[in-house]
């Protein structure tokens, strides 16, 4: 059978039947209690896969992995083949760095598969640190089933005014967030970028200034922003976007939370965000998982509240005690992978009147 990776009227009744069965199948699969492996694909990286950030684009198809700042894709319903190399290193650095992050963007309402991509690169060093740089690429799908390929189109590049280290970033439309830490200035930065307004010699951005530590943050519709520190849950108004020369300084002013809620337990698990979903009410929603369980979390101007929907027992208080190597949560299941073995759970999060759902 074909992949759906073309507009659903190219598909004869057979095969849009073929794909119901099989999502059916999926399904049954997560709900039997058979211990049996599972199916498994496997890539053969080139090199490197230790170190590889990966991506799988929505829809499930591709698989994007990104060492250098190069990036390769891989066809998961053709496992067979060998990864087709899409972008090519930046050579406008002074020195290829690592890839720190890898953010990947579908385009809505096309009638094939484009999605933007956003490469952030830097040292990993702490000492003498290289600016950090972010490269932006347009990736659109061409042909279908086994004669698909993905071709790149690069838009823009830019660095950091300064040396730093980028430990959080997201892609979400028109615009990219970075948080970035600057060594000489011993500051702490959220940086939100117009990145199509931004390139090699002037930046159009905002700024939040953030010193509190590290942080899982997510860029929201309507200039908003969401940042998930410890256990606590924040949306904060983005603050308005000025065109800079890139070498400009401004660190920015902290900003009052628009909307919060504080989780039970002492801090999120690493992956243990799922999806956001968006209300017409002005309302945000979201699984969230910390040491004491999984719990679905709504926030809005008016109130606020948060429900387990599954709970932990045996996750320590201190991170750094846990077996726990990947967590990966979405609105009904959740997967847990720790250093011997593996877990995976259903939940139900209940109805929820909002119609958006967020990939981010």
């Amino acid at each position: 059978m074909a992949p759906l990776d073309a507009p659903l009227d190219t598909y004869s009744p057979l095969e849009l039947e073929q794909a119901v069965l099989q999502r059916y199948s999926v399904e049954q699969r997560w709900s039997s209690p058979d211990q049996r492996p599972v199916s498994m694909a496997t890539a053969h990286h080139a090199a490197d896969a230790e170190d590889a950030k990966l991506h799988i684009v929505e829809g499930g198809r591709w698989l994007l992995t990104s060492v250098d700042g190069s990036v390769t894709a891989y066809d998961l319903d053709h496992p067979n083949h060998r990864g087709q190399d899409i972008i090519p290193q930046y050579t406008g650095m002074a020195a290829p760095e690592r890839t720190t992050h890898l953010n990947v963007d579908v385009l809505r309402n096309t009638s094939t598969l484009i999605f933007n991509v956003a490469i952030s690169q830097h040292c990993t060093a702490d000492d003498d640190a290289p600016p950090t740089w972010a490269h932006f690429w347009r990736v659109t799908q061409h042909g279908a089933g086994m004669d698909a390929e993905l071709r790149a189109v690069h838009i823009t590049s830019f660095s950091t005014p300064g040396n730093s280290i980028c430990t959080a970033a997201h892609l979400r439309d028109k615009h990219y967030l970075q948080r970035v830490k600057y060594r000489v200035d011993y500051v702490d930065l959220i940086e939100i970028y117009a990145w199509e307004e931004s390139n090699l010699h002037q930046h159009k951005k905002s700024i939040i200034k953030d010193n509190n530590g590290g942080a899982i943050l997510r860029l929201l519709p309507n200039d908003r922003l969401m940042v998930l520190r410890y256990a606590e849950i924040n949306i904060y108004e983005i603050p308005p976007f000025a065109t800079v020369p890139v070498y400009d300084r401004y660190q920015g002013s902290q900003v009052p939370s628009v909307m919060s809620v504080l989780l039970p337990g002492d801090h999120l698990l690493e992956g243990g965000v799922s999806s956001i979903l968006m209300q017409p009410s002005d309302t945000y929603s979201l699984i969230a998982c910390t040491d004491t369980g999984i719990y679905l979390a709504t926030l809005s101007a008016a109130a606020s509240n948060v429900r387990l929907l599954h709970a932990i027992t045996d996750e320590p208080c201190d991170s750094s005690d846990s077996r726990l190597s990947a967590a990966h949560l979405g609105w009904r299941r959740a997967y847990f992978r720790y250093y011997n073995d593996a877990l995976a759970t259903r939940y139900h999060a209940g109805w929820l009147d909002a119609p958006y759902l967020d990939d981010g």
